[in-house]
């Protein structure tokens, strides 16, 4: 794990502060936020493992093929639970399960463990930005309370920007691969910023009254 520099490991680690915030408030936050908690704690796992196996590359590939699967069950999971609209509620959970047979279709044909994941996860990416989009823009519409101290607008704010502003780096992995480590790891270093930000913003979800419904 000593190949990388400081900032990865500040952005690696940055998971642990809502995490711990969450585990603190699971007494107070809802169902969708303790599944959140859930999926941080899981989703650092798979980042710590996947950095201890940075020399063994097919490993560490295919668990990330894996780790955005898992993400995209998570996170649209959470934000189907938060429309209001049963309808929209069910198009959300009929793209979940169109993207997970999609998933697994890539990865018996076009997109195999043993290569990169620029497609797939690209499209999880702009489809978690738009349903975050989409679904913050209703929050912001329908609050009962301040934004300031609304969970979801935090939450969903969060996905927006992290998803939206990770996308141009998963969609170009064929390219970057060809690139000098430290060119590689300077357009990384948008993504860690993008990743602390994202923590931070779910740390002041946590700390915010449970949203009235």
């Amino acid at each position: 794990m000593n190949h990388y520099p400081i900032f990865a490991y500040i952005s690696l680690f940055s998971p642990v502060i809502p995490i711990f915030t969450g585990i603190f408030r699971m007494n107070v936050v809802n169902r969708e936020m303790k599944i959140l908690v859930l999926f941080l704690i899981i989703a650092l796992g798979i980042d710590i493992i996947s950095a201890m196996f940075i020399r063994d590359y097919l490993i560490m590939l295919g668990l990330m093929h894996i780790y955005f699967l898992i993400e995209f069950l998570f996170v649209m999971y959470i934000i189907s639970s938060w429309q209001e609209s049963p309808k929209i509620k069910r198009l959300f959970q009929v793209l979940l399960l169109l993207y997970v047979l999609f998933w697994f279709c890539a990865k018996f044909t076009f997109e195999p463990f043993n290569g990169l994941y620029s497609i797939t996860t690209s499209v999880s990416q702009v489809l978690l930005a738009l349903s975050a989009g989409y679904t913050l823009f209703i929050v912001i519409g329908n609050r009962m309370q301040p934004l300031i101290s609304h969970q979801r607008f935090w939450v969903l704010l969060s996905f927006v920007l992290f998803y939206a502003g990770t996308l141009a780096f998963y969609a170009l992995q064929g390219i970057l691969v060809h690139y000098s480590r430290e060119d590689v790891f300077l357009a990384a270093s948008i993504n860690w910023s993008l990743k602390i930000l994202f923590n931070i913003l779910f740390t002041i979800g946590f700390l915010c009254p449970q949203t009235q419904p």
